[in-house]
């Protein structure tokens, strides 16, 4: 019988340097085309974190592939075999950390190897592959560390250790939960993609008539399937999840623009004056006019929503 034949794969070493824990690799370099469905798998020897700002393809984690969206991140372990590629003619938007966690987490806990033993088992037991709105913990951690290795302000490196330590905290709490929350919960990240083209949907035609039967149509699932696995992830409705886009987009339009309320409404898929302020003070304890005058100190009550539509991170 003749011999399995061996897959190929690629290792692609990275060298980090002697004063970071982090290796950033961001900006326009980074918007393009993502290999091909043929590609070999290939593994580094730092974790990778990948954050998807936008495009459409799929992410290989050892041979399980998964449809990626804007505001969609990945951890994946170092020696863990993967992949990305973009469908043909599309251009992916992605932005890379590569973290020396042993080293970190070595320095943190010079006298304490049990502790670092316990998290590095724990961080680096599988990979994952992850929707913001769903991990929000994990996502601002991500977002932080990105944005302090972008700009460089004073003090970024302490910065960035204290959100490194954070995110892996929630990494190791999120293997935990996992394992204990049984099987069930353990299919909360496939549900998690599972939804993934409902929230891109929602995202590029918030303006327009939505309804609940597209977007289950567009996830291969049944409207009532759809709106249990949604809520299930998103802690919402969709139509809530829906109505969260709209007003944020009509809250950046308000800061951002001179439109009439009225134009914004309707930009935002609003079909009435009416149904836009109540909407608005519903999720704002506000008025799309009182906003307009307080926006800074009105915004963060939508701030813990974590909602993108279509622009990426600046």
């Amino acid at each position: 019988m003749p011999k399995k034949k061996r897959k190929h794969l690629e290792f692609r070493y990275y060298e980090m340097p002697g004063d970071t824990y982090v290796l950033a690799l961001l900006g326009e370099s980074w918007v393009r085309e993502y290999g091909r469905k043929s590609d070999p798998l290939h593994f580094h020897n730092y974790m990778e974190i990948g954050f998807c700002y936008g495009g459409e393809g799929e992410m290989i984690l050892d041979d399980k592939a998964y449809p990626f969206f804007s505001d969609m991140f990945s951890v994946i372990p170092p020696n863990y075999p993967h992949n990305t590629w973009t469908k043909p003619g599309n251009v992916g938007h992605w932005e890379y950390l590569f973290v020396d966690v042993e080293r970190f987490l070595k320095d943190m806990y010079p006298d304490k190897p049990r502790v670092v033993e316990d998290l590095l088992q724990k961080v680096y037991q599988k990979a994952y592959f992850l929707t913001y709105e769903g991990n929000v913990a994990l996502g601002d951690a991500v977002q932080g560390m990105i944005q302090e290795m972008r700009y460089y302000k004073p003090y970024y490196k302490e910065r960035i250790r204290g959100l490194l330590l954070s995110f892996l905290v929630e990494t190791a709490r999120l293997s935990s939960e996992q394992k204990e929350e049984g099987r069930e919960d353990a299919h909360r990240q496939i549900d998690q993609v599972k939804i993934g083209n409902a929230l891109h949907h929602v995202g590029k035609h918030y303006a327009e008539q939505i309804r609940i039967e597209t977007l289950a149509q567009r996830c291969n699932l049944s409207e009532t399937h759809f709106r249990r696995v949604f809520r299930s992830v998103m802690n919402m409705s969709p139509m809530e999840y829906v109505n969260l886009v709209r007003i944020q987009t009509a809250c950046r339009m308000l800061e951002n623009s001179d439109a009439s309320l009225e134009e914004i409404a309707m930009k935002t898929g609003f079909i009435s004056m009416t149904t836009f302020t109540r909407n608005f003070k519903k999720l704002t304890h506000t008025t799309p006019h009182q906003w307009r005058r307080q926006s800074e100190a009105y915004y963060k009550n939508l701030h813990r929503y974590h909602i993108s539509v279509e622009t990426g991170w600046k």
